[in-house]
């Protein structure tokens, strides 16, 4: 063999040499590699260094097979969280963290993402003892103001008002006695309010305590105006004290569609395919969407019930009784009582059903009524006492909700 080629073989040799060494010492620290999905697989080596990994909990997963792949002891970590936060009930979606030091052959540090607000943080003491502590986001608070013109739906225009899912339902929440969102606003409808907002790092994060909120539109003019009572109890009132709150919902779904109307005098089965009677309202929403019961009272049907699916009817005071059909599941039991608001069901489309919706029935002494424009029974007004200290806060946050001073804000 000539010299010049011994040279080249040589130094091919020495690159290879290189390059496996290269590799064996990336592989010698492997805490995050990165599986499908987004998902992680557990430390493959003993760290070499510091370094830290963040991972999704997958569902299905317990904690302990969580900490097992991971590399953290996972009864030590488990017992020495039970005082602050019981580790057994981890949920799909929240966030864990791990962090490692360089020469120890486990995981010194634990976190779990309980909710926005706080995190559970779980670390190895030089004595080999692990210790939690709560960490919470701490916010900055001021007074905001916003306008929400709808052009298709309060959730759009919340949305681009920069609000969070929680927060739109919070606000629907205070005139859900009132209005069926999904039905009742219309393009030109503005939804203004005055709340707390809170900051983090100068951007706001969420909505605080909201103050006062008002619905106006070519069809109404609904003024919320919350008020906490001397019994502790928090609530929205209109401008003259009366509650906002009323014996029954106007839906059952916070966020839907009607796909079909009430109609008594018939309609056109899609799978009958003859024109019969129809005297509820079908409420089109996803699989699996919460069915509430839209006022207190006592489950007396909930099972299957032929052409209705699954089927829950409750009976509530002043001889109503309402209905939901085509239930995917069933939630509660016959003789149960329930509240307004609990969750009875979730959408499905069991029975005669060609998709998923919930068949919304409400009737009063044994006659079916249309539930989307009866005129349903009325709150009370505030105790007398309590009169005086709302209508401060009235005069107080009603001015916020003008645009000329939400301009200003």
């Amino acid at each position: 063999m000539s010299r010049s080629r011994k040279v080249v073989l040589a130094a091919l040799l020495l690159v290879a040499v290189l390059v496996l060494g290269a590799t064996a010492a990336a592989r010698a620290w492997q805490p995050a590699a990165q599986g499908p999905a987004g998902h992680f697989s557990a430390p493959r080596a003993v760290p070499i260094e510091t370094g830290s990994v963040r991972a999704t909990i997958r569902s299905g997963e317990n904690i302990a097979s969580i900490l097992d792949r991971f590399g953290a002891p996972a009864d030590a970590v488990i017992a020495a969280a039970r005082p602050v936060h019981d580790l057994g009930r981890v949920r799909a979606g929240r966030e864990v963290g791990f962090a490692y030091r360089r020469g120890v052959d486990h995981a010194v540090s634990f976190s779990y993402g309980i909710d926005e607000d706080r995190t559970l943080v779980v670390v190895e003491t030089a004595a080999g003892t692990w210790e939690p502590r709560m960490e919470e986001v701490v916010y900055e608070t001021g007074v905001i103001t916003r306008q929400l013109q709808i052009r298709s739906s309060l959730w759009q225009a919340a949305v681009e008002a920069g609000l969070r899912f929680d927060d739109i339902v919070r606000l629907s929440e205070i005139f859900q006695w009132d209005v069926d969102f999904n039905t009742e606003l219309h393009e030109g409808d503005v939804f203004s309010l005055v709340a707390d907002g809170l900051f983090l790092d100068g951007a706001l994060r969420k909505l605080g305590t909201i103050h006062a909120v008002r619905l106006k539109g070519r069809e109404r003019n609904l003024t919320g105006i919350r008020h906490q009572g001397e019994d502790g109890k928090v609530a929205y009132f209109d401008l003259d004290g009366k509650a906002r709150r009323r014996p029954f919902l106007r839906s059952p779904l916070a966020f839907t569609r009607v796909t079909s109307g009430f109609q008594p005098a018939g309609r056109f089965h899609p799978v009958l395919k003859r024109t019969r009677p129809h005297f509820g309202t079908d409420l089109g929403a996803p699989m699996g969407t919460q069915v509430r019961s839209v006022s207190d009272g006592v489950v007396t049907v909930a099972g299957d019930a032929g052409g209705y699916g699954l089927l829950v009817r409750v009976r509530h005071d002043g001889g109503y009784e309402s209905g939901f059909g085509h239930l995917s599941r069933i939630l509660v039991r016959a003789g149960q009582r329930v509240e307004q608001g609990q969750v009875v069901g979730l959408v499905g489309m069991t029975g005669l059903s060609t998709g998923p919706h919930c068949h919304y029935e409400l009737k009063l002494n044994g006659h079916h009524i249309d539930p989307m424009k009866a005129k349903l029974p009325v709150s009370v007004p505030l105790p007398e006492g309590e009169k005086a200290a709302f209508f401060a806060e009235r005069d107080r946050w009603v001015p916020f909700l003008e645009p000329a001073v939400a301009a200003q804000e």
